[in-house]
């Protein structure tokens, strides 16, 4: 508005105030407007309600700060004003009224949840004591219908500032002092951040809250991959063969004898469930930016090595944040080697709409009896399987986790099953 248009407002309106929507408190930024209680050409008095608000936070009365008429609105009913911004304008009858910046003064707003308790917000007004008492809007009112004069009052607040204490001081006797006591100062020096979450936090957060309305099944076993580790040291001689590689090549093989655990099942078709030929086998990483779950596509038609180079690749694209929609979408089935990090036994969530997740423990030598009863070391891995028991029944997951754990045990079985 220019010096012009100002003195032409002044000339015919009286002189026009912007109210701005004051600081709600919590670092909220943006508030939606749920009710007026004023319509232009209404006259309003300072600390009135003008307008319901919420947040995603609170529900929230803003009081006016000025008396005078509602010249006008900035925001219809349901939408959204940010903090700081233009809220209405209201015609003053002169400048004597105080003027409220976003640089010089926090509002006071009333806040109604549902216990129906009151926070009221500072408002910092005039600096200068000498001619304005420090003191929040609902402190004035309770003055005011109590025939309390401010001016005679020093205030305990900070900078002088009256609290509603201060005023039931003035209505109350005095009460008996205890003989002696002990003031404690206690210094914090705790801070709270709101971090945004990042696009791959988001993603974990929706599929794992869809996976906890799924009734899950859990067994869990203990594995002694002695032999195993044995044979990986000869296939490295030739190439590096990871134990998560062989784990799932070998669950591959298990697959084949219990086909149900490769399904996918969606709630809205009740009582039917999809049965994949394709082993697609997804893989839980830890990246950079969070979890990823990519899959290895066709496990069944795969060799070893072939499986080694796919598993590399796709750790590769994850810790470069590249993995492509087709590499995150179309598994049927989920391990999740958790052990590479710590940790034995887990209670993994299913990754909807496959139907069964295994976690892996790390791997541990300890001390185990052989066939002689001599306490010999061992190499043992435990492993937690989560199932949708809509799908899989207890029994099929446990016949299933017997055939894998033969095969993991006595490696050389599963040579006769290798295509």
């Amino acid at each position: 508005m220019n010096i012009y248009s100002r003195f032409l407002c002044r000339y015919y309106f009286g002189t026009l105030k912007i109210f701005k929507l004051p600081d709600l408190g919590e670092k909220i930024k943006e508030a939606t407007i749920k009710k007026w209680h004023v319509k232009i050409g209404d006259h309003v008095n300072e600390f009135d309600p003008v307008a319901d608000v919420s947040t995603d936070k609170m529900f929230t009365q803003i009081p006016s700060n000025y008396t005078g008429k509602i010249h006008k609105l900035y925001h219809q009913e349901d939408e959204t004003c940010l903090v700081g911004g233009d809220f209405l304008e209201i015609e003053v009858e002169s400048d004597n009224q105080e003027s409220a910046t976003p640089q010089t003064q926090h509002h006071q707003v009333k806040q109604e949840v549902t216990k129906q308790q009151e926070v009221h917000q500072t408002i910092q007004t005039n600096n200068n004591p000498s001619n304005h008492k420090l003191a929040t809007p609902a402190v004035r009112h309770l003055a005011k219908q109590k025939g309390i004069d401010l001016n005679k009052i020093k205030g305990s607040g900070q900078d002088g500032r009256i609290l509603k204490t201060d005023l039931e001081k003035q209505t109350q006797p005095p009460k008996e002092q205890p003989q002696s006591s002990t003031k404690i100062n206690i210094k914090s020096d705790s801070t709270s951040t709101v971090i945004k979450m990042s696009d791959f936090q988001k993603g974990m957060q929706k599929s794992m809250t869809e996976a906890n309305s799924i009734p899950h099944l859990y067994l869990k076993e203990e594995v002694d991959l002695t032999e195993l580790a044995h044979m990986r040291e000869q296939l490295k001689k030739e190439k590096n063969i990871t134990f998560m590689t062989l784990l799932i090549k070998s669950f591959s093989l298990a697959l084949t004898k219990y086909p149900i655990l490769n399904s996918t099942y969606e709630p809205t078709k009740q009582f039917e469930y999809t049965q994949h030929s394709s082993h697609n086998v997804s893989v839980a990483l830890d990246s950079p930016k969070g979890l990823v779950v990519p899959n290895i596509k066709n496990v069944q038609n795969l060799s070893i090595s072939q499986i080694q180079d796919e598993l590399n690749r796709l750790r590769t694209l994850g810790e470069k944040g590249q993995l492509s929609f087709n590499e995150l979408s179309g598994g049927t089935i989920c391990l999740s080697n958790i052990g590479t990090i710590g940790g034995t036994y887990t209670g993994p969530l299913i990754l909807a709409p496959q139907v069964c997740i295994v976690g892996i423990g790390r791997l541990m030598t300890v001390p185990r009896y052989d066939a002689k009863m001599n306490v010999v070391p061992r190499k043992i891995m435990n492993l937690s399987f989560g199932c949708d028991h809509r799908v899989i029944d207890g029994a099929t997951v446990a016949r299933f986790n017997n055939v894998w754990k033969t095969f993991l045990e006595n490696p050389t079985s599963m040579f006769i099953h290798l295509k």
